[in-house]
């Protein structure tokens, strides 16, 4: 007799190949519930898992384009504004930063001597453009991040946690732990203002954005008008006006920590930008 069309009848149910109608079933439901959890998980697996790897991809991609694209102009303003900085803390306190220099309206160099009243003007407002030119291509960086995860790029993470550092040097009250802090001369620059001088030294070349050239720059500040870009280089101006070498002004030591900050933020993003001037520099003045 065929096993197939074997079928005995018994109190309780139908028996096929030895097992009852119910246990068929339970074979039939557990089938069926396997197959809806492999099609749940493929779907899971094909949506979610492999989408958002592909996202991350996708954006890990263009975070590294940005950082691209900004790389060499804040390498470029870096570096001058390192090798500013360095004759700043080399001679400080300087012989061109006062308001007396900035007022002045000398016509012409006469000399050629670190005390030409027109020689001493145009290293005040090249050391404001520096600065001005460097926190602006530092916020074209900054903006174009800010729809993205920064963190999750190799690169992206450890540039802004060494913008971070020369922020904190301009921005934070709390990193003078002298004693008798409060008796001390010092003079901040804020994060949203390092942020507004940034933004006033953009300018639109069409589709392209790009920060102002020393020529325009120039124009603003000489200008009688207050335009966004002199209304911010103020602030910038405030903070280097007339320093003082009493040993109470904390501004000295400001400077030398965003000069240690400004080098090593060079020879993250390209340790070919640092010479020796930058590197002799970087250790004299972190041992200070």
């Amino acid at each position: 007799m065929s096993f197939v069309t074997l079928r005995e009848q018994i109190p309780g149910g139908v028996v096929v190949l030895g097992l009852d109608l119910k246990t068929w079933l339970g074979f039939a439901f557990v089938g069926a519930l396997v197959s809806t959890i492999g099609s749940i998980l493929g779907i899971v697996i094909k949506e979610y898992f492999f989408s958002r790897s592909f996202e991350l991809w996708k954006q890990d991609r263009a975070l590294e384009q940005i950082y691209q694209k900004y790389r060499d102009p804040l390498r470029l303003s870096a570096r001058e504004l390192g090798h500013r900085l360095v004759e700043i803390c080399d001679t400080y306190p300087t012989v061109f930063l006062s308001q007396r220099v900035f007022d002045s309206r000398p016509l012409r160099q006469e000399r050629n001597s670190d005390q030409d009243p027109y020689y001493q003007r145009y290293k005040f407002v090249s050391t404001l453009y520096r600065l001005c030119a460097f926190l602006g291509w530092l916020e074209l960086y900054r903006q174009e991040l800010t729809f993205y995860q920064a963190s999750g790029n190799r690169h992206t993470a450890k540039v802004d946690e060494s913008l971070s550092a020369i922020r904190s040097a301009f921005a934070d009250g709390h990193i003078n732990t002298a004693s008798d802090w409060d008796s001390w001369r010092d003079t901040l620059v804020f994060r949203e203002e390092l942020r507004a001088i940034g933004e006033s030294m953009i300018e639109s070349r069409g589709s392209n954005r790009s920060v102002i050239g020393y020529g325009c720059f120039v124009d603003l500040i000489n200008s009688d008008n207050l335009s966004s870009t002199k209304s911010w280089s103020l602030v910038v101006l405030n903070f280097l006006l007339n320093l003082e070498d009493g040993g109470k002004d904390f501004r000295k030591i400001r400077l030398q920590r965003i000069l240690c900050h400004v080098v090593d933020f060079i020879g993250l993003i390209d340790k070919r930008g640092l010479d020796e001037r930058l590197k002799g520099a970087r250790k004299k003045w972190s041992a200070a």
